[in-house]
């Protein structure tokens, strides 16, 4: 009954969206049907396609629903944040993990690869634009003395890796159950002893994969 009611309110579309997610984190979006994104919903087959032309399209719609949900809650996690640039950084990663406890379908589909690059133009040239502020930021904080100066492709990925994995083992299980509070504090716990790591230094030191010597940003 609440399926119906759902689609006489005009929300088909959005319970064939949550619909696919399901599908989706259990079969990978390769391996998932319309018929059986119908079935989940509640609704008959052509059902579907009064939303979405074919499948690439409903994926599309489940990536941009990934992305606005993850977006929302990585910007109110800037804005919260104190106005310190390791900080804001730090900050974006403790909201991906707690995203991740509270919507774990929607983790499972944006860690399935290529479904982000489903999303239109506009959002992929949003998601970019989000990319391309935060090394600028992590840039500035270089200039200032603030974040070591390693190269900002290694920070970055250090960061990614991190909050990632722990998002993930979360996500499988893997630290038994897990509420957001304790989320949260997993990933102030992991992001703490990145930000050690990238902490200003006053010695000189080499690039492990070039041999480079680096020297500390000065003010």
């Amino acid at each position: 009954m609440a399926t119906k009611k759902a689609y006489h309110h005009g929300n088909l579309r959005a319970a064939l969206v949550a619909a696919a997610l399901k599908e989706i984190a259990k079969t990978g979006p390769d391996g998932f049907s319309l018929r059986g994104v119908a079935r989940r919903a509640g609704v008959s087959a052509p059902a579907v396609y009064r939303h979405f032309a074919d499948k690439d399209a409903l994926l599309a719609a489940v990536a941009e629903e990934c992305w606005d949900r993850i977006g929302a809650a990585l910007l109110a996690a800037v804005e919260a944040a104190p106005d310190d640039a390791l900080e804001r950084f730090r900050a974006t990663g403790i909201a991906y993990v707690t995203f991740a406890v509270e919507h774990p379908e929607h983790f499972r589909a944006m860690s399935v690869p290529g479904l982000i690059e489903r999303m239109s133009p506009d959002r992929m040239e949003r998601a970019n634009a989000w990319s391309t502020e935060e090394r600028a930021a992590l840039a500035r904080a270089q200039e200032a003395g603030q974040i070591a100066a390693l190269p900002l492709d290694d920070i970055m990925l250090a960061a990614t890796s991190l909050t990632h994995g722990v998002a993930a083992q979360i996500v499988e299980g893997r630290f038994g159950k897990v509420d957001v509070a304790r989320a949260r504090e997993l990933a102030i716990a992991a992001t703490a002893v990145l930000g050690a790591g990238v902490t200003p230094r006053s010695e000189t030191w080499k690039d492990p994969r070039t041999g480079v010597e680096l020297r500390p940003k000065r003010r």
